[in-house]
């Protein structure tokens, strides 16, 4: 517990923040500013700090400067969204969206089946005058969604596939 420090603590003494995070400073002192025009947010710094403490002492506070935080830490998350884009831009479409892991298991089979028969161009062809017919290339989207989501499924069922 001697090492315990809250996170908008920081390890060093600044001039103007003290041991505050920066980001926290600014940003509680930015939304006091606009409660009075006579004050720009830069002038309500040591007010905000000289709180910052005395937050620190309640649970109530605590839970304050926790809210402040999360806004603080929330840009620093901004990554999440485009990787969910991402996720998204690779999701089954069509015939192959929202079905359970146990269909995609059942049809990969299937297609790997296939695959034996005909072979693999031939064998994505049928899929997709079967399944395509509303969304062209969600066969090949399908393929590459399993491979990124469920190697392992991908590599066991099928491992010169992979």
């Amino acid at each position: 517990m001697r090492g315990w420090r809250f996170p908008w603590r920081t390890a060093t003494r600044d001039k103007i923040y003290q041991t505050c995070d920066r980001r926290l400073v600014e940003l509680i002192a930015k939304q006091r500013a606009k409660w009075s025009e006579r004050e720009s947010w830069q002038e309500k710094i040591p007010t905000v700090i000289k709180s910052i403490n005395n937050l620190e002492g309640s649970k109530a506070g605590l839970e304050e400067l926790l809210g402040y935080w999360s806004q603080v830490v929330k840009p620093s998350a901004i990554p999440e969204p485009t990787t969910q884009q991402k996720l998204d831009e690779t999701q089954p479409i069509g015939y192959y969206s929202n079905r359970s892991l146990d269909w995609h298991k059942a049809t990969f089979s299937e297609l790997l089946d296939r695959m034996d028969e005909v072979g693999k161009d031939k064998a994505i062809a049928s899929f997709s005058s079967r399944y395509d017919q509303q969304n062209p290339g969600a066969t090949l989207k399908w393929l590459d969604w399993l491979k990124l989501t469920h190697t392992q499924m991908y590599v066991y069922l099928h491992p010169q596939a992979a």
